[in-house]
């Protein structure tokens, strides 16, 4: 490590002045005049979107982009993925540079430090694709050349037996119609972890029938790489030629310890299952961009792309009871995603005032999935084995029409519609080949209007019919086993027939900005959805298997609120910002009975609240995220439980010069155990579960030089 180090610097040395520039009396604030650039963007576009930039996702050096994300106005992390309106799933679209995030991409093994800005869309726009029920979420990969530099990253973190090390390194330049930027980053954690999970089974009269506690104690390696590069060519004003190419790598490997008691009931037959995990996510893409100013003042772009993925996962399980070995099972998993994509727009002024915009948006991708499962064959124990897969080759077909234009001064309007298609054929063993298709269209309105008279008010609203895609695990008609089969842990099989779920959503919003920077705003959405997409447990006389079928409506109702004050605005010399906000949702899913029965686990509250002090040569900052719990009834017979989520970050950071600084972040402070249960009850009793799992204080301390280079 020390020798790669060595090395790394050398070379960015080699390319350095020699010399940091001498430091100024007083340095210009250039983060704060980027804010303000987004600031006056989100005031005068159109469209309803929030753009976080580069600056404000690396400010609390975090490890991933998904530790970032979660400080984003509207937005919250759970199980792993982000969520709008507290809808994941497939209802929160996440887009990599405009198009469709490919299968196994990992925000977790993805570094802020990579990305140039995050979109955050709350009303779907023709541009993107409607699957966006709850709004889309757009990451822009770094790609900004303004000067001839490289940047240098040393990162360690530890905390509760954790350690995590890191580093990233950046180069871009230009030479005259020529422009070039790199970046690579390595990042390694160590985090053990435990889980307690209590499950119990009553019967019909309310006796006790089963009672058992499993205490696991995991530990798991993390590592995950990124890799960047862009090439441009630009030989004239508005003519543009670039190359990119973007890897993403999260591969980890881990040990689990699962000690069984039975205080009730029949023995588990497991009491001790120890098991070995292993698994890899990659993605690579490529595309070729081409920008050309044409006559009359039109403009055509176009982009062709490449991808591939490939993800595996390994799983090793052995099971004794009283020293004899009951279970000795292997699972793998293998995931091939391949696709290309060309993707362009052509905008014309057919009208004077007028910004008219055509599109579109064709790809094929083949999906190949592989799941293999072996078990030996004990005294006691009936083995289940299967070596399953299918492959599917999808085509997917999109255009759209958009017009912007003001039709008085202080008051404008966008108008768009899209059009999307979708066709799959699959083939695979054990189940015949099968077609599956949709086609959605979907009309959009969005206007803002400046309050007369009040320069810095203005009101919102937008008019739009989105969608949710049937995910393609759901459409494929395989069948999936479990370890061990319950009602609250059933088999899964796919269903070729379903429909994507159709939205109809009313947004509104009014903001507030200050004269001397920053806003408030307070907004409300309704989204009506039919062709609810919910699974239904069943027992098949063997068995107890879960399916998806259509099957009802739904309605999604929020209130969000948002803050940015800076002191000044208040009246002080002080240079802190405060932010805040909260955001309430109500959902209703009308085929499964009340109470609590929201939309995909749906939490009422969230909220965000932070203030940062940006000093010449000391910066800090402290961040609370809350988002609530409680129980959500996902079936006739099921019911889930998540318990709220408290999270407090801080961070400090000092500079030595205007090019070296030293940043220190502490995460977690609060450490909250980790809560949930289910329950399913129906005529024979009544099954749950409830789980307690650590958390635990991390910190981490991070150099950071910026090299200017000649």
């Amino acid at each position: 490590m020390n020798k790669t180090l060595a090395a790394v610097l050398a070379v960015l040395s080699s390319a350095a002045t020699g010399q940091e520039a001498p430091t100024p009396a007083d340095p210009p604030p250039a983060v704060v005049e980027v804010k303000a650039n987004a600031d006056t963007l989100r005031k005068n576009d159109t469209a309803s979107r929030v753009v976080v930039t580069h600056e404000e996702l690396v400010k609390y050096g975090d490890r991933s982009a998904l530790d970032a994300m979660k400080r984003l106005p509207g937005v919250t992390v759970s199980d792993g993925g982000v969520r709008m309106r507290g809808l994941g799933g497939g209802y929160t679209q996440l887009l990599v540079d405009g198009e469709r995030a490919p299968a196994g991409f990992s925000l977790e093994a993805l570094a802020p430090e990579a990305i140039e800005k995050i979109e955050v869309v709350r009303a779907a726009t023709a541009e993107y694709s409607t699957q966006s029920i709850a709004g889309t979420i757009n990451i822009i990969l770094r790609k900004t050349v303004n000067k001839d530099s490289g940047e240098l990253k040393l990162g360690y973190g530890g905390g509760a037996g954790s350690r995590s090390p890191g580093i990233t390194v950046g180069r871009s330049g230009k030479r005259g119609d020529l422009s070039h930027t790199l970046g690579a980053s390595v990042a390694r954690s160590e985090r053990p972890s435990w889980l307690v999970d209590r499950e119990s089974s009553t019967l019909p009269d309310g006796r006790l029938d089963e009672l058992r506690e499993t205490r696991t104690q995991y530990r798991q390696l993390f590592t995950s790489i990124n890799a960047n590069a862009r090439l441009g060519w630009t030989p004239r004003a508005g003519d543009s030629l670039t190359w990119q190419a973007f890897f993403n790598r999260g591969s980890f490997d881990g040990s689990e310890d699962n000690r069984t008691t039975t205080l009730a009931g029949p023995a588990y037959p497991y009491p001790y299952l120890p098991a070995a995990l292993a698994g890899d996510a990659t993605s690579l893409r490529s595309d070729v961009a081409l920008a050309r100013r044409l006559e009359g003042g039109a403009r055509l772009e176009a982009k062709l792309a490449l991808s591939a993925s490939h993800n595996t996962r390994n799983i090793a399980r052995q099971a004794y009871r009283a020293d004899r070995l009951v279970l000795d099972a292997f699972d793998a998993g293998d995931i091939h995603d391949k696709g290309v994509t060309s993707t362009g727009k052509y905008l014309v002024p057919l009208i004077e005032g007028h910004a008219f915009a055509f599109g579109w948006d064709v790809g094929r991708s083949r999906y190949e999935q592989r799941d293999l499962r072996t078990e030996r064959a004990l005294a006691g124990n009936l083995p289940i084995n299967f070596d399953n897969g299918f492959d599917a080759t999808i085509d997917r077909v999109a255009a759209y029409a958009q017009d912007e234009w003001d039709l008085r001064p202080g008051w404008s309007v966008y108008l768009g519609a899209r059009w999307e298609g979708m066709r799959m054929h699959t083939t695979g063993d054990g189940f015949a080949p099968t077609r599956a298709r949709y086609q959605v269209f979907s009309p959009l309105a969005q206007t803002l209007w400046k309050i007369p008279g009040a320069q810095q008010d203005q009101l919102r609203l937008a008019l739009s019919r989105t969608y949710r895609a049937p995910p393609i695990s759901r459409l494929i008609p395989n069948y999936f086993y479990t370890t061990f089969n319950s009602e609250v842990s059933p088999d899964y099989m796919g269903n070729p027939r379903l429909r994507p779920e159709l939205a109809t959503g009313i947004d509104a919003a009014y903001e507030h900005y200050f004269t001397a920077g920053g806003l408030v705003s307070v907004s409300a959405s309704t989204r009506a959805i039919r062709d609810f997409i919910r699974s239904t447990v069943r027992f098949d006389g063997l068995r107890w298997v879960s399916a998806p079928v259509n099957q009802g409506r739904a309605r999604v109702d929020s209130l969000a609120f948002e803050a940015k004050l800076p002191m000044k605005t208040l009246g002080s010399t002080l240079p802190v910002e405060l932010r805040a906000n909260v955001s309430r949702n109500w959902s209703r899913v009308d085929a499964v009975p009340g109470p609590g029965n929201r939309l995909d686990r749906q939490p009422r509250w969230s909220a965000n609240l932070g203030a940062d002090y940006g000093g010449p040569t000391i910066a800090a900052g402290a961040s609370f995220s809350f988002v609530s719990g409680g129980w959500t009834r996902t079936s006739i017979f099921q019911s889930a439980y998540g318990g709220s989520t408290r999270d407090l970050d801080a961070f400090a950071l000092y500079k030595f010069s205007p090019l070296r600084q030293l940043r220190f972040t502490a995460s977690n402070l609060l450490a909250p155990s980790r809560l949930g249960a289910s329950r399913y009850a129906d005529e024979r009793g009544v099954q749950q579960s409830a789980t307690v799992g650590s958390s635990y204080r991390t910190w981490r301390l991070q150099y950071e030089h910026q090299f200017q280079v000649k």
